[in-house]
């Protein structure tokens, strides 16, 4: 029997350190675009193959940060007419 010899992190910790979804990446491990090594029903992911990955470039995560970011843009834009405007 073969022994891994190596660190290794699970889904959840490849995810963190990746900025992505668990589930994307399981989905990465399944079609071969992340090298793992599965285990019963549990995939683990060597640090190396981590390394090599880029971080994903995730977007707001709720609609609550989503919705603070443009009022943000809106009232830079106010302040900015006010500005503009002769008193």
């Amino acid at each position: 029997m073969e022994y891994l010899k190596g660190n290794y992190m699970s889904v959840t910790e490849t995810a963190e350190a990746l900025g992505i979804t668990a589930i994307r990446v399981q989905q990465l491990c399944q079609s071969g675009r992340l090298q793992a090594v599965k285990f019963a029903r549990d995939w683990m992911i060597p640090e190396e193959a981590i390394a090599m990955r880029t971080p994903g470039k995730r977007g707001p995560r709720t609609k609550k940060e989503h919705l603070s970011g443009e009022l943000a843009g809106i009232r830079a834009e106010i302040d900015a007419s006010k500005e503009e405007q002769p008193q």
